[in-house]
């Protein structure tokens, strides 16, 4: 899990808590980008579903 600004610490496939059909790969090291879901973008909670 990891909020918008933060490091990924895992590796893998993370789907945004407000908007569960939203989902982005993301590579250790990477920064959480906001949520671009619905042609709006706001901060949010991302939520490991495959490690990668």
């Amino acid at each position: 899990m990891g909020k918008t600004g933060e490091k990924c610490q895992q590796s893998g496939i993370y789907r945004c808590s407000m908007h569960s059909s939203y989902e982005i790969p993301l590579s250790k090291g990477e920064t959480f980008p906001p949520c671009n879901s619905g042609g709006g973008s706001h901060a949010a909670t991302w939520i490991l579903v495959r490690k990668a």
